[in-house]
Parts: structure tokens; sequence; C-alpha cells
């Protein structure tokens, strides 16, 4: 057997690194499909779980149960660090070292999350006077390339039971007192919407990132912020996810 020294090096310092401060995004797809062939990455993984979370129980190692809490595992790492995240979600750390398709998403939202703590997102103008410090992220969600792709490549094929000015929702989710859905929406055009609804209402923006492309849209007298015009051929494209953050001014 050929075993891939220079991979499994890379593989076992990002495991490692998760036993510092480092308050870097240590997972990557190439780590994960690397891993999950590779008996001796897994067994330095289990013994890594075991420095971080003595006893730690992991019943289960499926995405269903660790991708309400991808943005969450960031957003932890960025603040207090790799073994911090893992500490608290020692099941979606596991999983993230073997699952290719959660590990992509993991790299969309930390480059996401760092560029709007960083205030290097692109943004469409809003009607709003108040000073980009003063806002508060109130929730973020994504939907990953492939989950998009089907979603759209479904309804092409399903259009005329759904209807074309149906709404479908995308993903959904909590933060504190406020809830947050992700909808898309075919136009008459062949175009699409995307939109944010929240409630209860807020003063604030939908930072929406559409591939490689962010906007700003304000939220309306419905509580909705929505792009329009977003072309077939995007939505379909493999590297195309669909993200947002709700900000309040």
């Amino acid at each position: 057997m050929i075993i891939d020294t220079t991979r499994c090096a890379m593989s076992c310092a990002a495991l490692l690194r998760t036993l510092t401060s480092s308050r870097e995004p240590i997972h990557a797809p190439a780590l994960a499909q690397h891993i999950a062939g590779c008996a001796e990455c897994q067994a330095l993984r289990l013994y890594v779980l075991g420095q971080l979370c003595p006893g730690a129980d992991i019943s289960a190692d499926s995405c269903a149960q660790c991708e309400g809490e991808l943005a969450a595992y960031v957003d932890l790492t960025l603040d207090e660090g790799a073994s911090a995240a893992a500490a608290a979600y020692p099941h979606v750390w596991w999983h993230l070292w073997s699952c290719v398709g959660c590990a992509e998403i993991v790299v969309q939202v930390a480059a996401l999350a760092a560029a709007e703590r960083a205030g290097d997102l692109p943004a469409l103008p809003v009607t709003s006077t108040a000073p980009s410090h003063l806002r508060r992220v109130i929730g973020r969600l994504m939907v990953a390339p492939q989950a998009l792709a089907r979603i759209v490549e479904t309804r092409a094929l399903l259009g005329v039971a759904y209807g074309a000015e149906d709404l479908m929702v995308l993903d959904e989710g909590e933060d504190h007192d406020q809830s947050f859905q992700l909808h898309l929406q075919r136009e008459a055009g062949g175009t699409w919407q995307v939109l944010v609804q929240v409630e209860p209402p807020i003063n604030g923006v939908a930072v929406i990132t559409i591939g490689d492309t962010s906007y700003q849209a304000p939220f309306d007298a419905y509580d909705i912020a929505e792009i329009r015009g977003v072309s077939d051929e995007l939505l379909r494209a493999s590297g195309t996810a669909i993200s947002f953050s709700i900000e309040s001014i």
C-alpha cells in the first residue's frame, strides 16, 4: 500500500492544531477526503478527541446531526479558538474530519464570517446613515452549492406542479428571540428572487451572498429583504452557494 506521507503530515498537523488556541478554521475538504480513507489519521482523530473531551460519546456521524450547528461552530472557532469549538461541539468537530460536503460548507461560512468581521463584504448601497460598527449580527444561514443546484433542478422539472410563483423555503433558523427563513422564488422571466424573512420585525439589513458576490438588502414593510434577477445558470453552477446574515442597525 502506498501512503501519501505529505497528506498525512498535513492531516496530522491540522488535527493537532485543535489542541492549541488557534482561531483559524482548520477543516478542509481535501483533508476530510484523506482522513475518511486513512486508518492512521482516523486513529489520531480519536486520540485528539479523547484529549479534548475525555469520555465524549459520539453516537452518530451524520450531516443531519451537524448541519444546524456549523455556523455556530465557525463563530466559536473565530472567537475563542479551535479547541473551544471542538469542546463545545465535539460531534461537529468529529464529523468535519471525514465529510467533504460539510467541510466545504465550513470553508464557505468561515470566509463569509471573516469578511463580515473585517468589513470587507462588497455591498449594494442601502438607505441608512448608521455606522457599521453599531450593527449586531442576528443570525446566519447557508445553503451549499450541491443542495442549491439540486433544489433548482427539481423545481425546473416539477415547475408546473409547484406553481411558478410559489416560495420555496431553503433553510430556517432562530437566534434568541428572532426567527428567520431563506426563500427562493422563480420570476416570470426565468430568473430568481432570493428572499430573507425575519420575525419579529427588526430595523436592519440582510447581507445576502450569492456565489462570489454579496449584497445588503433592507427589510421592507413585510419584514422581507430580497435580491431580484438572479440567473438560473448561476444557481445551477457547481460553485454557487447562497448564504445570509441579518444585521440590526
